[in-house]
């Protein structure tokens, strides 16, 4: 039998004993801004899980979302250059210290997607790559390569959509946040000393960038700006 714990019982909870077994380590940063309340940092503790699933929810939208743009983009161009392979099994198109590491991720990819003998689907395979994968995809090392000829297309809602490099450099910088924001909620670590707010704008932006209904789509379904506006 499940048990249901009341308001009343949680208020009869050993506060300090709840930040033992926490560790005082892990619930530094949020003793110091309650001036060592150990019950107002457990609660903002509880907030700070709350507004990473809520931020959590929204990030999974928009690596599916980005993935997806940066995908369809290179299959154009390789469609209209007429490649042979697909764009992931270009290991030209990987040179470099930074392409080696994405050719590595691709061929792990390719094996997870293809475990235990099934025949490769370019869909599973896409899925099977990484966050990081798609957000070094950004950096200035695929300027010439992918984003000048290609990648810019993928974001049509971008104000400078116009200029590859601006697009480039606005993409990688709010990527680079995010995945470092992403990286942290994954790792239970303290958000709450960020502005959330803002980060749940520049996400936003890159939704918006890649289409308007997908914006939409991802601004009616949030629970971001509600939790944010709940904190203790």
């Amino acid at each position: 039998m499940s048990t249901i714990w009341s308001v009343a019982s949680m208020s009869t909870l050993n506060h300090q004993i709840i930040a033992d077994r926490l560790t005082q380590d892990r619930l530094a940063s949020y003793l110091a801004v309650t001036s060592g309340d150990v019950r107002a940092a457990i609660e903002l503790y509880d907030w700070n899980t709350q507004v990473g699933a809520a931020l959590y929810e929204d990030l999974g939208r928009l690596e599916v979302l980005f993935r997806n743009a940066i995908d369809a983009a290179l299959v154009t161009h390789g469609q209209a250059r007429g490649w042979s392979q697909v764009w992931y099994r270009r290991r030209q198109l990987f040179s470099g210290k930074p392409g080696r590491r994405a050719w590595d991720d691709v061929e792990a990819a390719r094996s997870r997607a293809t475990r235990p003998g099934r025949t490769e689907v370019h869909g599973k395979v896409i899925a099977e790559l990484s966050f990081g994968f798609w957000r070094f995809l950004c950096t200035p090392h695929y300027l010439t390569s992918l984003w000048v000829p290609a990648l810019a297309a993928a974001f049509p809602g971008h104000p400078d959509a116009g200029d590859p490099r601006r697009v480039r450099a606005d993409v990688d910088d709010r990527m680079q946040r995010l995945h470092f924001l992403r990286n942290r909620i994954a790792h239970h670590e303290p958000i709450h000393q960020r502005n959330l707010a803002h980060d749940h704008g520049e996400l936003l932006d890159i939704v918006g960038w890649i289409c308007p209904d997908s914006h939409t789509w991802v601004g009616s379904l949030t629970r971001t700006s509600a939790v944010i506006g709940k904190r203790p």
